[in-house]
């Protein structure tokens, strides 16, 4: 009802602006491409700066490292000829070791697959959309490899746990494999963070079965995804990761303070099977001691500029429609959002994506989403009705589960509907005039 007269009201009315073509609206896609292009404005009105940093090598009791200068927990400086005045002053000078702190940090191995962590987490090693993730999980579950695909549940019960050491036992037969054994743990059955009955909702996470696929015979992203699926088992039976963080403050002449961050792997932990994607910009720093003094042998100044909001990629999608409870500023409503899985579920957040694409909404390239003129045209039209909003969906939700339970009553929810639906008709026909559209996004609509 909401979506077949919301689609024809914007579509028409938006047709008496010059804009003709056909304007989907829905429940779902409507709140998740506001979303999308609110990120696309806060790009378009970006301005970016330009900002200085200065840089100094250290050669303290023999060992060198580099350090950034900071004031008040900022490094940059907005103007050049004041950073040059500081690294002029600092160059040559006594450098002493102001303070040195140390931090561990225990990284737990992660959490089990469910659709969307599994999309999001193939889109940002292999870049795939999330439909071609479903669609090749979907083979592999079809052949019998994997568990069910489209579960939104991180953990298994004690009836899979017990499956997983036969399947372990054979993955230390394959080459690929083989360097992570003997595993530390020879069970998870204990482990909470894993085995769960009651986290777990009508299907259990995504785990391999006991059939194990010949490897060498596996299409080349069939093998990518099964290995992640495999691994997410095999580091789940290994130990947490241990890093020690340091932090060195360097004071040059007993003036100009400078930051030094870098770090020691303690422990690698599970990151022997399952590394991070993203590098890390953490140096290994010396072993130094606080009073420790020597020279302040080179400072460089460099220059960068303020860089605009990155696009989201299309994993980062999947994950911005799962947690949109986190765009809501009503705490309750945020709790309902949160609980109901955000916006769609585990089996129609690929399809939405799709969608939006399909109908010119959006446009993908090298894995960036962009929302098109189409989109802003559609977003400003429907402006602050709640068409926009994760709030009305977290409403519904609400409200059919009360259903569900026999607290609220479905007729007059079908009331209330359609009560809104005729509100939403009147309330747009008297804003039209209201609306305005950028030259830009005028020209660059297709059909124009």
């Amino acid at each position: 009802i909401v979506g077949m007269n919301a689609s024809r009201l914007y579509t028409l009315l938006l047709q008496q602006k010059g804009f003709s073509d056909v304007f989907s609206v829905g429940r779902v896609q409507t709140p998740t491409l506001a979303l999308i292009v609110k990120k696309e404005l806060e790009i378009e009105s970006f301005v970016s700066e330009p900002f200085w940093e200065v840089e100094a090598t250290f050669k303290i009791t023999g060992k060198k490292y580099k350090g950034k200068w900071e004031d008040k927990g900022n490094s940059r400086i907005m103007d050049s000829a004041l950073a040059e005045k500081i690294a002029l002053f600092c160059q040559g000078k006594e450098a002493t070791i102001a303070d040195i702190k140390k931090e561990k940090k225990e990284f737990l191995p992660p959490q089990l697959y469910n659709l969307s962590a599994l999309q999001a987490e193939a889109n940002r090693r292999y870049k795939f959309s999330p439909k071609k993730t479903l669609d090749i999980v979907q083979k592999l579950y079809q052949k019998g490899w994997v568990s069910y695909p489209r579960s939104d549940s991180r953990h298994i019960t004690t009836e899979e746990a017990n499956t997983l050491p036969q399947i372990l036992a054979r993955y230390e037969k394959i080459k690929d494999y083989e360097d992570f054994f003997p595993l530390p743990f020879s069970s998870i059955i204990q482990n909470k963070r894993y085995v769960d009955e009651k986290k777990v909702t009508d299907h259990y996470a995504i785990i391999p079965t006991e059939q194990i696929p010949d490897f060498s015979k596996l299409a080349s992203e069939e093998k990518k995804l099964y290995d992640l699926i495999a691994k997410s088992v095999i580091a789940a039976h290994h130990k947490k990761a241990i890093i020690e963080y340091s932090t060195i403050r360097t004071l040059v002449d007993e003036r100009a303070m400078f930051i030094s961050k870098g770090k020691v792997i303690v422990d690698q932990g599970y990151r022997q099977v399952i590394s991070p994607v993203e590098k890390d910009k953490d140096v290994n720093l010396p072993l130094l001691d606080k009073g420790d003094k020597g020279i302040t042998e080179k400072t460089e100044v460099k220059e960068s500029k303020t860089q605009p909001p990155k696009r989201y990629t299309e994993g980062q999608l999947i994950t911005l429609m799962k947690t949109a409870g986190k765009h809501i500023d009503d705490k309750e409503l945020e709790q309902v959002l949160t609980q109901t899985e955000g916006l769609g579920t585990e089996a129609t957040r690929a399809g939405i994506i799709t969608m939006l694409k399909d109908r010119g909404y959006i446009d993908v390239k090298k894995n960036r989403v962009y929302a098109t003129s189409k989109a802003k045209v559609l977003i400003i039209a429907v402006g602050k009705e709640i068409l926009a909003s994760p709030e009305m969906t977290a409403k519904w939700e609400q409200r059919l589960k009360q259903i569900s339970k026999g607290e609220a009553s479905p007729k007059q929810f079908m009331d209330q509907t359609s009560q809104m639906v005729h509100h939403l008709i009147a309330a747009t026909k008297e804003v039209t005039n209201e609306w305005i559209f950028s030259e830009e996004d005028k020209q660059q609509f297709i059909p124009k």
